[in-house]
């Protein structure tokens, strides 16, 4: 059923905010998510955390934290769209439903793997660029689909409240992200 979320199937939509442990289905996909984004932090600073001298640091410790930060990270990337899709819901119309798009907004977060070696700054020139593109790009298909199901939204709709919430967390990330980060 995930994987053919992933892929936009529509039932699958609807039998995910359905299902009965759709909820723990989405707080594992969260913590698979977190890990791997953990994973590529320690990837990316790799020399950084073979620079301890302790074992138990180098090989235990400062894993672990980049592992925990990057399950908050991940949780919390999923609070904010929770709350950002059901603004647009709401915006546009829609009834809410919040506790449905917290439960889809975690399948959103998947494609958001493509976009990890960038974040974490791991050196892969134009390939990284497109992977990130692809990624939000596949990330906005599936937000247009959780507003289509959870909202009940026609897809004109959906595309317009998914795109305003877009729109409103670039402008966003734009503001606090240091200047010069992005070239």
């Amino acid at each position: 059923m995930i994987g053919k979320m992933i892929l936009l199937h529509a039932p699958s939509f609807r039998a995910f905010a359905h299902a009965p442990k759709s909820i723990l289905y989405s707080r594992l996909i969260v913590i698979a998510v977190g890990i791997v984004y953990g994973i590529f932090g320690i990837l990316a600073n790799a020399s950084f955390v073979a620079s301890f001298e302790s074992e138990l640091l180098r090989n235990v410790v400062v894993p672990l934290i980049f592992i925990l930060f990057g399950l908050f990270s991940v949780w919390l990337t999923k609070l904010g769209l929770t709350v950002l899709l059901w603004a647009g819901a709401r915006g546009f119309g829609g009834p809410g439903k919040i506790s449905e798009v917290s439960r889809s907004a975690s399948i959103a977060l998947v494609p958001g793997l493509l976009a990890i070696p960038f974040l974490t700054g791991i050196d892969g020139g134009f390939a990284l660029v497109v992977s990130l593109v692809a990624g939000v790009i596949w990330m906005y298909f599936i937000c247009v689909k959780i507003h289509e199901i959870t909202q009940g939204f026609a897809p004109w709709k959906a595309y317009a409240a998914v795109f305003a919430v877009f729109v409103f967390f670039a402008s966003i990330y734009y503001m606090i992200i240091p200047t010069g980060t992005i070239t």
